[in-house]
């Protein structure tokens, strides 16, 4: 029977010699990713010692080792070169956008190059995995327990892809679970009304010293969330581009979202999702606020934002909630950005469809919106009507032959002398 062949970042059997008094020699045969065979050769002052440091040079060569820029990984592939290799290729592919790349890198080195950085490939089990999972649950980190389930898995797919791991111990692991979710928020017709009276005085405030205006356009960026469901990152980064007012039915269009990548405050291209990109009807009273904001004259900068700072640059969305804590500051009202969003949700899908609600929130499928989005009605709707056919329809529909029972058993049968 033939011999199986090296595998490609692989080496054969590791022999020691003592070449001479007190030099030991070790050598293996390696098979680069190109398919040729090297003797390569260590040499220490013991035979352990040689094959150590002949194990160390053949380990770097494979992990080193490049094919198109990516890393051989095997099944002794300490994961900290693994982690490293799975980062790269996802700049690479730049199927991501920025600031996912950022959170996912952010889990990597926080929770999971600590708990698997040392191990190799072989040692990463279901157990191991279901250890810091559990461990990251017991915290109440829940969002982060799961982000971290979700990065861990494509890593060790990829492993499985570089044949470093038969299958993904990932999928073996404990499925990370948050408890049951609280009543979806939102906000009342009184709520609404309050807040943004309430806006609208904070915004008309004395101005601050030095007799500067204040310009925060929270009145004009509340009415446009309330009016469209955007996210308040798609909110601050629309464009005077993606709008148009003058139409018979005005619309805009949702193209970007902000975002902070570098530590810099920036507005992405796209929005958060293929499904993002939309473009939305506008109510009346949302093109009146975009008017506002336009007639204020603002340097939108290079993008030509709707709603820029007074330097032209992107507004935080941090900062914009801040604002609005501020200004529904005694009032009883405790509103977030968010909230906007799951009102404008269930309001569009009890007046109309769960489909038109995920459809103007921009998600790619239904559940996401019912689970998430959409507040439950908890009285049944009135069916007394469709219920009342029941009797009805029966009563109409009884046989008007006369029945009988057969061998004084439960069964029934026509009485032949009533044809």
């Amino acid at each position: 029977m033939a011999r199986e062949p090296i595998k490609p970042g692989r080496w054969g059997r590791i022999s020691r010699k003592e070449v001479s008094p007190g030099v030991w020699r070790a050598q293996a045969q390696y098979r680069d990713f190109a398919g040729v065979l090297h003797k390569v050769e260590a040499r220490a002052q013991s035979a352990s010692a040689a094959e150590s440091r002949l194990q160390d040079r053949l380990l770097r060569f494979s992990t080193e080792g490049t094919t198109n820029g990516g890393a051989t990984i095997g099944p002794d592939t300490r994961m900290d070169v693994v982690f490293d290799q799975w980062g790269t290729e996802k700049r690479v592919e730049g199927q991501i956008t920025p600031q996912s790349l950022t959170t996912y890198l952010g889990v990597l080195e926080r929770d999971l190059r600590p708990a698997f950085g040392a191990l190799r490939v072989r040692e990463v089990t279901p157990v191991a995995v279901n250890r810091v999972l559990m461990a990251l649950s017991g915290t109440q980190k829940w969002d982060t327990a799961r982000q971290a389930r979700n990065v861990m898995s494509q890593v060790m797919m990829m492993c499985v892809r570089y044949g470093a791991a038969p299958s993904n111990p990932v999928r073996d692991a404990v499925t990370v679970r948050k408890p049951k979710r609280a009543e979806i928020r939102t906000i009342s017709l009184e709520d609404i009304a309050l807040l943004r009276k309430a806006i609208r005085e904070w915004e008309d405030r004395p101005a601050l010293l030095r007799g500067r205006r204040n310009i925060t356009l929270l009145p004009e960026i509340v009415d446009t969330m309330l009016g469209t469901g955007l996210r308040i990152g798609e909110c601050l980064a629309l464009r005077v581009d993606d709008l148009d007012l003058d139409a018979e039915i005005p619309t805009l269009t949702v193209t970007g979202t902000v975002v902070r990548a570098n530590g810099e405050l920036i507005r992405q291209p796209k929005p958060k999702s293929d499904s993002s990109r939309r473009t939305i009807t506008l109510p009346t009273f949302v093109v009146a606020a975009i008017r506002t904001a336009l007639d204020l004259g603002l340097d939108g900068g290079p993008d030509s934002l709707l709603f820029p700072t007074t330097k032209g640059s992107p507004r935080s969305p941090g900062r914009v909630r801040d604002q609005l804590r501020a200004a529904q500051k005694d009032t009883g009202v405790g509103v977030t950005p968010h909230d906007f969003r799951r009102t404008v949700a269930t309001q569009v899908a009890r007046g109309s469809t769960l489909a038109n609600a995920t459809a103007l929130l921009g998600h790619s499928d239904e559940s996401t919106t019912a689970r998430h989005y959409v507040r439950r009605i908890h009285v049944a709707p009135d069916m007394r009507v469709v219920i009342d056919q029941l009797v009805a329809l029966a009563t109409d529909e009884a046989p008007a032959e006369p029945i009988r029972r057969v061998n004084g058993g439960s069964g029934t049968t026509k009485d032949p002398t009533s044809a």
